[in-house]
């Protein structure tokens, strides 16, 4: 993204490689996707300070001069996520040019049109680990083994009962899916939020359905206890726009609320663009006022991370994307704006075509959930985290030096689930 969603058109990637069903080619490079200005729609971000009455004031105000032309919607989206607010409106020039003037507004800019492809401390284990909670089992997937094992190559998925919420904002999921079930009393666990986009309430590409199988599926996932919610923010032909991805991170920012805090709760973003600097303070307000851990895909195109964004956020959570035999996939982004790298080539997972339908994906949107899996399981297992404490449990159990090719600035980290039967091998 150019300064968010600039006036020229801007980049965008779902770190995705969403190369399904099955069929397609999962060692392709995921693709990126350019996103387009909606003309005389635009997104506009409040000063942190302004006063809650003075900014519903304004509102009102400009809502009412734009809806007095009869051509013109006027503010159509709110966003409140701690101190970062503003809204989504379809206003004229002359508008717009009055709000670039306010002295109460710190930035605006246009809304587009964006595109997809169809240690807080060691954990103790001198016996206060329970080694009865431990489960063994043969692994499904190469990236559930890789995230439990300190070295390359196992075959078995080692972790302990846990999970928390996890916000997937992303193309919806198929909430019917077998791999959602057994959640208490037999229920699904994988429940819809919410909808940005003017389409049905399910998954019709597929993506945040394989997204939220590698966090927490019940065969496939990282936390397999995890609430699953989806957040819908583009539609089956791959389109959305920034200001529904920001409208999910507000919903998903004031539902933790309403539940009782973030501390359990952590948002996953497998989708990036150039540096954006109101998406980077939406997710930050996300972290700082409401205690959600974000984690977000690095992106797919070899470059730094910190022209990326939400990636290059200090508060998110960037994840890049290692193959099988521990090397940074050609893709991926690098850089030291990323915290670790996980399993993101070839990933096994969730489906749409039936209730038991998988596929193979390749991208840093792949890597990503394997974090955001690791941090629900990490919630699950011990409870409350900050997303300070939890970016530093993360980083602290990570296996060092494995890497290879990590890129310029690196972390040379990937993320490891702290399995207590061999968390001090090196």
């Amino acid at each position: 993204m150019l300064p968010f969603i600039t006036k020229a058109t801007c980049l965008l990637l779902l770190a995705a490689g969403v190369q399904a069903l099955a069929d397609r080619s999962a060692s392709s490079s995921p693709p990126v996707f350019r996103s387009t200005p909606i003309q005389n729609h635009f997104i506009v971000q409040y000063r942190d300070d302004l006063d809650p009455v003075a900014r519903q004031a304004h509102q009102t105000q400009v809502h009412a001069i734009a809806r007095a032309s009869g051509r013109y919607q006027g503010v159509i989206r709110n966003f409140a996520i701690g101190t970062f607010s503003g809204f989504h409106g379809e206003l004229d020039a002359q508008q717009v040019a009055a709000l670039n003037r306010s002295t109460l507004i710190k930035r605006i800019q246009p809304d587009a049109t964006v595109r997809i492809s169809s240690p807080l401390h060691v954990r103790d284990t001198s016996g206060a680990a329970d080694l009865s909670n431990i489960r063994t089992v043969q692994t499904a997937t190469w990236g559930q083994a890789r995230i439990s094992h300190r070295l390359p190559n196992a075959n078995s998925f080692v972790y302990e009962k846990g999970g928390a919420t996890a916000y997937i904002i992303d193309t919806g999921i198929l909430v019917t899916h077998s791999e959602f079930g057994g959640g208490p009393q037999g229920s699904q666990r994988a429940v819809w939020g919410a909808n940005f986009v003017n389409t049905v309430d399910t998954d019709e590409d597929g993506h945040g359905t394989h997204v939220a199988g590698t966090v927490g599926g019940l065969t496939y996932g990282i936390a397999p206890k995890t609430r699953l919610v989806a957040l819908k923010v583009f539609d089956g032909n791959g389109y959305g726009t920034w200001s529904g991805i920001l409208s999910a991170i507000s919903w998903a920012s004031n539902e933790t609320d309403a539940r009782g805090g973030g501390s359990l709760s952590v948002i996953n973003l497998s989708l990036g663009g150039d540096y954006n600097a109101v998406i980077n303070d939406a997710v930050s307000a996300a972290v700082l006022h409401h205690n959600i851990t974000v984690v977000t895909a690095a992106g797919n195109e070899n470059r730094n991370t910190s022209a990326v964004s939400p990636a290059s956020c200090p508060d998110a959570i960037a994840v890049g994307a290692t193959d099988s035999t521990d090397t940074r996939a050609s893709f991926s982004n690098w850089g030291p704006a990323m915290a670790v790298f996980a399993p993101g080539v070839d990933i096994l997972s969730s489906w749409i075509t039936n209730a038991n339908a998988t596929a193979r994906l390749t991208g840093t949107s792949q890597a990503s959930p394997h974090v955001a899996g690791l941090a629900a399981y990490f919630m699950g297992l011990d409870g409350p985290h900050t997303p300070a404490e939890m970016r530093r449990r993360i980083v602290g159990f990570a296996t060092l030096g494995r890497v290879q090719n990590a890129g310029q600035g690196s972390p040379n980290r990937i993320a490891f689930n702290g399995n207590a039967l061999e968390v001090n091998r090196v």
